[in-house]
Order: structure tokens, then C-alpha cells, then sequence
């Protein structure tokens, strides 16, 4: 077996593997209106990785969320340190345009 033929099967298994794992769990079905243009390109990058519409959907509302949440996590994080040491957006603005001055100097 070569070793691109190889890769193309490995990849093959753990995608089948995952979609096991996946399809294990208890699912909901829900209607999307996407436009044409969009959904052809679902479909296209659905294809090229070898698994279903719905699967490319499913991993691009997970990785959604948890950057979402990353997000917010990290606004939260510098409301808390800005609120505990008393500054402002004023303050903050000021800090960045002070930074950047810095950098165009040197």
C-alpha cells in the first residue's frame, strides 16, 4: 500500500470512527435556509473531506461556540483586571495608542 493511499485510508477510518462516536448521541433535526452559493460551498468542502453536510455543519457550530466562548472568557478576564485596578476605557485607549506610538518610534 503506498503512502498517500495509506493516509487516504487512516483518514477515512477516524472520520468513520468519529461519526460512530457522534451519531451515537442523542441528535435533533433542525431546518436551515442557506443561500445556493453558500450551500454549494458546504457541499464542496462536505466532499473534499469525505463526510456529510450535516457532519461540516456540526463542526463549524462547535467550533463556533467554543471561540465564542473564548471570547468571551477573555473580555471578561480584562473587565475583572481593568474593574480591580480602576481603570477606564479612557485609561485603556490611552495605554494603546501610547503602545503604538512606542513601536512606530523604534
Amino acid at each position: 500500500m503506498r503512502y498517500s493511499d495509506l493516509c487516504r485510508y487512516l483518514t477515512t477510518y477516524k472520520l468513520c470512527m468519529y461519526y460512530r462516536l457522534t451519531m451515537a448521541e442523542k441528535t435533533n433535526t433542525v431546518n436551515i435556509s442557506f443561500r445556493s452559493d453558500l450551500l454549494d460551498a458546504i457541499d464542496d468542502v462536505a466532499k473534499a473531506e469525505s463526510r456529510s453536510r450535516s457532519e461540516l455543519i456540526r463542526e463549524a457550530a462547535r467550533m463556533y461556540i467554543q471561540r465564542k466562548r473564548r471570547w468571551d472568557a477573555l473580555f471578561e478576564f480584562g473587565s475583572n483586571k481593568a474593574s480591580s485596578q480602576n481603570l477606564t476605557e479612557d485609561d485603556v485607549l490611552s495605554e494603546i495608542a501610547s503602545a503604538r506610538e512606542d513601536r512606530k518610534a523604534h
